[in-house]
């Protein structure tokens, strides 16, 4: 069975069937972005989706440098084989970021959360039984740190709340403390001074060539005019399905946090107050600009 119709490119389809997610998700990001308030909080956050990462870009090296052959051929799938991005890695960046906020010893002192390791049971899961699916975590988990984590940056770098936390330690610097995930640098260049700090990548060009790979999946994306096949129907379903499920648990991991209802309910309180005394200060000026008129003598 075949369809003429003109499918979107992945991404954009993968976006349109991920909206009301994709929605709920910035809208937490938005709305004060609570995570933000408490560093203790954030570093936790941090930590869950640090396991996440990990996982899936083990899994997908562990396809992509797979020695095991069939019939004359590698056994990777070629969506996981086409769309692998070591230079886009960000384990190493997370852990950098982790020894900022707990120490060099954190590993010593952390351990997944129980919504997280059923999270990281459930890629390992699809690596092996639905390998196709991993393609939608480079198309949701890198692409949120080029949206709503440049967002996120943004609001830790102003926050007052958030820092000076922890004590003695200053955020960013030349070697992106504490905010090293948000910051892609080139495994191949050094500075012009010829240091070993790497040059900065251009996120709006790392973004750019990895939505390229993404909708360059050749049994993915087909051509105009040319009717898309069953695969590609059932390939791309595959993966929307998949990055659905990323966003739930994705929130799931971000409101699990210990602490966050603390900090939701001093927000809510925050907002409550706010507009009393916004509804109180309407009401005194409205009623102050009213003058009452002068009974008319005859």
């Amino acid at each position: 069975m075949v369809t003429t119709a003109t499918p979107l490119l992945l991404t954009d389809e993968l976006r349109q069937k991920t909206k009301g997610l994709h929605g709920k998700t910035d809208r937490l990001v938005s709305l004060g972005l609570f995570a933000v308030l408490d560093y203790q909080i954030y570093r936790q956050i941090l930590l869950g989706f640090y396991f996440v990462f990990r996982t899936f870009e083990e899994e997908y090296e562990r396809h992509v440098k797979t020695t095991e052959v069939v019939g004359g051929q590698k056994l990777v799938h070629p969506w996981v084989q086409h769309t692998y991005s070591p230079e886009l890695r960000r384990t190493e960046a997370f852990e950098a970021d982790l020894t900022y906020f707990y120490g060099d010893d954190w590993r010593d002192h952390v351990r997944p959360s129980k919504q997280v390791q059923e999270y990281m049971d459930h890629i390992r899961d699809i690596s092996k039984r639905q390998p196709e699916k991993l393609v939608a975590y480079p198309a949701t988990l890198y692409l949120g740190l080029f949206f709503g984590g440049q967002i996120t940056r943004s609001k830790i770098v102003k926050s007052t709340h958030f820092f000076p936390s922890p004590p003695q330690k200053k955020l960013g610097g030349e070697n992106d403390d504490g905010i090293a995930i948000f910051t892609f640098r080139d495994s191949t260049t050094t500075t012009e001074t010829g240091d070993n700090r790497r040059k900065k990548m251009d996120p709006n060009r790392v973004k750019s060539t990895l939505k390229e790979r993404l909708n360059s999946i050749q049994e993915l994306n087909m051509p105009e005019g040319v009717p898309e096949t069953k695969l590609a129907l059932a390939g791309r379903e595959a993966i929307a399905e998949e990055a659905r499920e990323i966003f739930v648990r994705n929130m799931d991991l971000m409101t699990s946090v210990e602490g966050v209802s603390r900090v939701w309910t001093r927000w809510i309180f925050q907002l409550i107050l706010f507009a009393a005394v916004g509804f109180a200060l309407f009401q005194v000026l409205f009623r102050s600009s009213v003058v009452p008129s002068e009974p008319l003598v005859i």
